[in-house]
């Protein structure tokens, strides 16, 4: 679960640390930590300004860069070993978020948030929809990375075998340990490959990360 940042002034920030929050260095933030109560927390949790708030965009994950990934998976189907493609988002990556007001005075026009930045790395998956410039990029790699129907319900974009075309859905490669997307060990991280994309993302997508996500063991090249 993603964690939950707060907003605590410096001439509070004992108070908050004796109920439970914690000090992020790196990004220069106070959190809720796992397994702590946030109902004492909850006078820090940031509350957006409707002046803040923008209009929902047509594409909910941005970066301002990305990888994409080249991993293997064994074809369901013809039992081939196939190569499969998606996206790893850095740190940086943001998704914007729907704000709901609750109380009274604070009035909302439909469809209107703001962008959250979780500072966390993760791999994009459930990808309904890409922006041109980051399909155009895809493309370099394969043509196997296209739309179809999921057995789960819905459409969403998946990587088909190379051999016999078989769908090769999302489930298992990015929810499932051991799975093409999702390493457990650093000797299993090391056969991927990440191609480091210095353009824009956006995309209308779901993104996973793992405590032990292994990115620092895969093979990183730049783009060509």
């Amino acid at each position: 679960m993603p964690r939950t940042d707060l907003k605590v002034p410096f001439s509070q920030k004992d108070e908050a640390k004796s109920l439970g929050a914690r000090w992020d260095p790196t990004l220069k933030v106070w959190y809720v930590p796992d397994g702590v109560d946030i109902a004492p927390l909850v006078q820090w949790l940031p509350v957006a300004k409707e002046d803040d708030l923008e209009h929902e965009p047509e594409f909910l994950v941005r970066s301002p860069y990305y990888y994409v990934i080249e991993s293997a998976t064994s074809c369901w189907k013809c039992f081939n070993s196939t190569r499969v493609f998606s996206f790893v988002l850095p740190e940086e990556h943001e998704q914007f978020e729907l704000v709901e007001g609750e109380d009274e005075g604070f009035t909302l026009s439909a469809n209107r948030g703001e962008w959250n930045c979780r500072g966390y790395r993760g791999t994009a998956s459930s990808v309904s929809s890409l922006s041109p410039q980051v399909a155009k990029q895809l493309s370099r790699f394969t043509e196997n990375f296209k739309s179809a129907y999921s057995k789960a319900g819905g459409r969403y974009m998946m990587n088909h075998c190379e051999h016999c075309g078989s769908k090769q859905g999302d489930f298992f490669m990015h929810s499932e340990p051991g799975g093409a997307f999702f390493p457990t060990s650093p000797e299993q991280a090391s056969r991927m490959i990440l191609t480091k994309i210095n353009e824009r993302f956006e995309s209308n997508c779901g993104v996973g990360f793992a405590s032990d996500d292994f990115l620092d063991c895969m093979r990183v090249q730049e783009q060509g």
